[in-house]
């Protein structure tokens, strides 16, 4: 390993802040005015559980494919070129942080490590344990808001008690965000460069092969970094107005594609929440609509509210946020849920969702409301398992965030679409997809049926049926008894 002597200087442990400007934790070593070295670890714990789950692809040498891993790794080399391009580096570790975090700021002689606050209760218990060592070393472990907006109990009902309801922690956020407003920690390299630890010997991000990942999870549909994340939150400001209007409709191009960026940190929070007050200003004074813009903001507060429900509730990562609902009495068929899994439901809508999951890692927000309703309401599967499966898949899966989402479509969550409202898969098709442009992209066979047919092709007649539709399934359920089925299961569960 590279000899470093930081003599009482700073680690940077970089973790789902994977960015250079703009970033807190960078931002408060720079005021210390000592030297500063970048690290990152490749988390035994959490690439095993990637490795080990039975939902993985693998390519011919049995190597592990998984999209994140091929982002995270891209977004690692461009900070490495950054921080090579004012002389220094970022050091890279394979193994558990909490043996190695220590061990590093001990060799070489740091004085404290720097890192953003998580969580997350796996990134909480490590967090606790990288403590407890470095303080027994005489290190300081100095942690920075970096994620979110407003994080913990920051903010509270009047009553000093975390919001379970969406609406008026939505008021409040954004009460306290006009009130105090929030400074982007803007810094130029070139002060970076003056206190950052030079290395004229530049080390070597482990291949993903000795990871025991595949060279295809570098296959991406959307640039990973910072680079990435700008140009995606650029391009998103031209469209933004029209946000409110398209965001429903998968086959457009409505959305900002910013939540894998988002989820990894590339993108400053802080920066695009100042762009987004900056230019509801803009438009108020100008006297122009801000319903695109206010809709997506709801959505980046919807991300924090989602992170303080994880934090103060944490037994809604295994549990129903309403405990009563730990009693439902789910089918859980694991036939039926394997269809699903491979978009064979016979629900175009449902299928296409799926399909689009599988083969890219990304799935509109829209379809991933409709896709878990279905699961959940019509057959009968526990959102746990839905849970589970894209968390396995999502390029930008967020725990907090997929937590929530579940549970809101279950119903078993705070705020949760009420278990009596339940998704007809056939009429948000027609309302969402009406021509059926994002059904034939992911389901080609269906693409000669007309727009009509191409919601329900359960109705046509067998014999042009058959002709037209080649192999796609007949639709595993029927809506309107699934329903039922759940109304009888969810108050039978109130009852009990």
């Amino acid at each position: 390993m590279i000899n470093i002597n930081l003599k009482g200087g700073i680690i940077i442990w970089l973790r789902r802040d994977l960015r250079i400007k703009e970033n807190p934790v960078v931002h408060g070593a720079i005021k210390q005015k000592k030297k500063i070295i970048f690290c990152f670890v490749f988390d035994k714990n959490i690439l095993d559980k990637l490795k080990n789950s039975s939902y993985r692809k693998c390519d011919t040498k049995s190597l592990t494919i998984d999209h994140r891993v091929g982002f995270l790794y891209q977004t690692l080399k461009e900070i490495k070129d950054q921080l090579s391009n004012i002389g220094s580096d970022l050091l890279t570790f394979y193994g558990d942080p909490v043996t190695i975090i220590p061990e590093i700021a001990n060799k070489f002689c740091a004085s404290s490590v720097y890192a953003a606050n998580d969580y997350e209760p796996y990134g909480l218990e490590r967090d606790k344990a990288v403590l407890k060592k470095l303080t027994f070393l005489g290190i300081t472990f100095k942690q920075f808001k970096n994620q979110c907006i407003f994080e913990k109990s920051e903010i509270l009902t009047n009553s000093l008690t975390p919001y379970t309801v969406f609406t008026p922690y939505k008021k409040k956020w954004i009460q306290i965000f006009e009130m105090h407003g929030i400074k982007p920690k803007y810094y130029g390299l070139d002060t970076l460069t003056k206190i950052i630890q030079s290395t004229e010997e530049k080390t070597q991000i482990e291949s993903l092969e000795e990871l025991e990942f595949s060279e295809d999870s570098l296959n991406l549909i959307l640039k990973s970094g910072n680079s990435g994340g700008e140009q995606l939150f650029n391009r998103f400001l031209n469209i933004i107005d029209k946000y409110n209007d398209e965001r429903n409709y998968p086959a457009k191009k409505g959305c900002s594609y910013l939540s894998v960026h988002l989820r990894f940190g590339t993108i400053s929070i802080e920066k695009i929440v100042c762009k987004l007050f900056e230019r509801i200003q803009l438009l108020k004074n100008t006297n122009n609509d801000t319903t695109g813009i206010l809709s997506w903001l709801s959505e980046i507060i919807w991300r924090d509210f989602y992170m303080q429900i994880l934090f103060n509730f944490p037994h809604v990562e295994r549990g129903c946020f309403k405990k009563q609902y730990d009693n439902i009495e789910w089918e859980n068929d694991l036939d039926l849920f394997d269809k699903w899994t491979k978009g064979e439901t016979g629900y175009p809508i449902v299928d296409a969702g799926m399909r689009q999951l599988n083969q890219t890692g990304y799935m509109h927000n829209r379809l991933r409301m409709i896709t878990a309703s279905f699961l959940t309401k019509d057959l009968g599967i526990s959102w746990q398992k839905g849970e589970e499966y894209f968390a396995n898949k999502l390029l930008d899966f967020d725990l907090s965030a997929n937590n929530g989402g579940w549970q809101w479509a279950a119903s078993t969550g705070c705020d949760a679409q009420p278990y009596f409202r339940i998704f007809n898969p056939t009429t948000q098709s027609q309302k969402f997809d009406p021509n059926g442009q994002f059904i034939k992209k992911y389901i080609p066979e269906l693409e000669p049926l007309s727009n009509r047919a191409i919601h329900e092709p359960w109705k046509e007649p067998k014999d042009d049926l058959l002709k037209k539709r080649y192999n796609y399934p007949d639709r595993i359920v029927k809506h309107d008894e699934a329903r039922q089925k759940t109304l009888e299961r969810f108050n039978k569960a109130r009852a009990s």
